[in-house]
């Protein structure tokens, strides 16, 4: 028998131009334009092409070809993960060191790779508990007042085994003492240390607009570190840049990285002018990048980051290798939500795809429900194991770089570095992030994203699954629950009374001697009355607020909550539909997703036919608002006289058609219409709107 020969899928399918795909295309959009309804303008302000061809990315893939090389735009590392994973740094926070230490011991035994400890304000800002407030201590953090808070949170484990990484904020010298305490008393050499301090004083400055003390001294204090930590623990960075007040407050890609790399050109003039050199800078600053929800831009952030650090980096005389970046990724908050938060496990999951994707050194998945409370073990769990998942099951541990060679990843990585360099550049313009904070410019462009975002939410032109789309109108929500701030602080006030105070008398001031005095028993307050002593008052900004993109719709969801306890019945909206189901029913589903979004309960009458009829249904409701639904050529047979009769019933209420009336609303209008709705509506105004007219709101 002959052997059947075998055809290529080029033999099969002759190659067509992107001329011919184009007529194709527009010969199916009938008239439309092509650029209206192919081309996708993003909030970058890059277009989105429909389709991509090798000579987009060829130029681009040449001139940086391997991961770990050039630009590092295709990873810092030559090899991936292969050799190294990246670290499973969940975030611990927990309010007492017995408290932390239980639950890194449960995580490290249920796959976490990484310590990642968020720590109380009080500690961020170097305040003995004694002298903070409530909400200051334990909430939402650590609280570490002396060394011995830190041996107790890292009791059992082994300094060399894993990545030990603090959210430092401005007490990075006060936890390196206690660090280093640790660490003599364990017989552990330091230089086996790996992991992060992260202090970050302009990412503090940016999130809550204060600092207690002047920059220049907390520069000081920084230039301690990386010269102590370059000849003493190489592997442990000490200065920490983060995107997350610029993402918190609605700013787009170019926002964050923008605002990021400006923080880091900062820290690097800053601690050269201290005479720390390039290198040491380079190799001890780590990035914390959030990762949104727009899968391929995310991914594009990432490569573009290291793309565009490296090359400030070399600016500043860095060598090759120290101008690899190194990033911690974390999901989003902005784009999560309080309602129908089991949807937030889903975002997480595309989200950690994304950082694993664009390549990461370590990663924390927020927990489904930390919008709202302070998440439980299952919460947790479920965050652990979407990371474990993507190594252990998805196998990307395997692959170097796999979005490497797509024409559209690296043509769109392409373009968002160009955006974000010029962003960069009118940072360094206005005088460098500082100035740029203070004057309000990085507030204000990032202020316009933000509106852009809310607007394209409201009109429904972004979706938000169970907030402006599909709501659950049956959800109870999820009880929330904080740790009692008042109780965490009188117990940690006790824990520590019981201590005498050892006051600190140094004859000079350095990461050695904070170190021996910290083995000693000196407390975190009494660290930095000598440190900080003589420092400036810090400098001020009107701060990016901490905000979250459903927090309009949540509002008016609970507002309409509190009016059914109030008066014992919800909001409503009546669907007036008319003829049978078939006639109705697409109108009628879109008003109800419509304001089921805004916090109505929304009820249909079954079809009618006479406009009596309908009028007698909307009464007999008891709505103030009724929404009538039907076909085209039903309301150009019945609406008058079905907005006649609803009138003259009961004058008050508000009739409002389903559909857009064109030329026919002067008519409508003049039976009696007050108002209607259709695709192109802006959702959240006309639910508020509304809402406020039924004295919900």
């Amino acid at each position: 028998m002959q052997a059947k020969e075998k055809k290529l899928l080029g033999d099969v399918f002759a190659p067509n131009s992107y001329e011919e795909w184009r007529a194709a295309a527009e010969a199916l959009l009938k008239g439309a334009p092509f650029e209206k309804k192919m081309l996708t303008r993003t909030l970058e302000g890059i277009t989105l092409q429909p389709i991509y061809r090798r000579q987009d990315a060829e130029e681009l893939a040449a001139a940086d070809p391997l991961p770990g090389a050039g630009s590092f735009r295709r990873g810092s590392r030559p090899d991936g993960y292969l050799a190294n994973p990246w670290e499973v740094a969940q975030e611990l926070s927990a309010s007492t060191a017995e408290e932390f230490n239980a639950f890194l011991l449960a995580s490290l035994m249920s796959g976490q790779t990484a310590a990642n400890a968020l720590l109380d304000v009080a500690t961020q800002l170097g305040l003995d508990p004694a002298a903070a407030t409530a909400g200051q201590v334990g909430v939402c953090g650590l609280s570490l007042a002396n060394a011995d808070d830190l041996a107790a949170a890292l009791d059992e484990v082994v300094p060399s085994a894993i990545g030990l990484h603090f959210q430092s904020g401005l007490s990075g010298v006060a936890v390196e003492a206690f660090l280093l305490a640790w660490l003599d008393r364990s017989g552990s050499a330091p230089r086996e240390l790996r992991g992060s301090l992260n202090m970050d004083p302009l990412g503090v400055l940016a999130a809550s607009g204060t600092l207690p003390v002047a920059l220049e001294q907390l520069f000081d204090e920084l230039s301690w570190l990386v010269d102590y930590n370059e000849k003493n623990l190489p592997d442990f960075q000490s200065v920490g840049v983060s995107a997350m007040p610029c993402h918190c407050a609605g700013g787009s890609a170019v926002e964050e990285l923008a605002g990021a790399l400006a923080s880091g050109a900062c820290y690097f003039n800053a601690l050269l002018e201290r005479g720390c050199s390039a290198d040491a800078v380079a190799r001890q600053i780590r990035f914390t990048l959030p990762i949104g929800s727009d899968f391929f831009m995310e991914i594009a952030k990432l490569r573009a980051a290291r793309q565009l650090w490296a090359r400030i980096a070399r600016e500043f005389g860095a060598s090759e290798s120290a101008c690899a970046m190194r990033v911690h990724a974390r999901t989003g908050l902005y784009n999560k939500t309080r309602r129908d938060p089991y949807v937030n496990m889903l975002r997480t999951t595309s989200e950690a795809l994304a950082a694993v994707v664009g390549g990461v050194d370590s990663l924390h998945v927020g927990a489904f429900d930390e919008t709202l409370r302070t998440p439980n073990d299952f919460a947790h769990r479920i965050a652990r194991n979407t990371q474990i998942i993507l190594q252990e099951e998805c196998n990307l541990t395997e692959v170097v770089d796999p979005a490497g060679g797509s024409w559209y990843i690296e043509e769109l990585t392409d373009q968002l570095a160009r955006k974000a360099w010029a962003a960069f550049q009118e940072i360094e313009a206005e005088g460098g992030i500082l100035a740029s904070l203070q004057s309000g410019a990085l507030q204000g462009r990032v202020a316009k994203v933000r509106a852009a975002r809310r607007k394209l939410l409201g009109q429904r032109r972004t979706s938000l699954v169970g907030t402006n789309k599909y709501a659950n109108a049956q959800e109870k929500l999820l009880e929330a629950s904080l740790p009692d701030s008042q109780a965490v602080l009188q117990k940690r006030k006790d824990e520590l009374a019981a201590k005498s105070a050892i006051a600190l008398d140094l004859t000079e001031v350095s990461i050695d001697a904070l170190a021996t005095a910290a083995q000693q028993g000196v407390s975190i307050g009494e660290l930095y009355k000598l440190v900080r002593e003589k420092a400036a008052p810090g400098e001020t900004c009107e701060a990016l607020p901490d905000s979250r993109l459903a927090e309009d719709y949540e509002t008016l969801r609970s507002a309409a909550e509190a009016f059914k306890a109030r008066t014992g019945a919800a909001p409503q909206i009546f669907l007036a539909t008319l003829g049978a189901l078939r006639r109705h029913k697409l109108r009628a589903d879109f008003s109800r997703a419509f304001f089921e979004a805004g916090g109505f309960d929304v009820v249909a009458s079954p079809g009618q036919t006479e406009p009596e009829q309908v009028a007698a249904d909307v009464v007999a409701s008891g709505a103030s608002i009724t929404v009538v639904c039907g076909r085209d050529d039903d309301y150009e047979a019945m609406l008058e006289p079905v907005i006649k009769a609803i009138k003259a019933v009961k004058p008050s209420i508000k009739v409002v058609l389903a559909g857009y009336p064109g030329d026919k609303e002067a008519a409508y209008r003049e039976a009696g219409l007050d108002d209607y709705i259709f695709i192109k509506t802006d959702n959240y105004a006309t639910n508020r709107s509304y809402m406020e007219e039924l004295g919900v709101v």
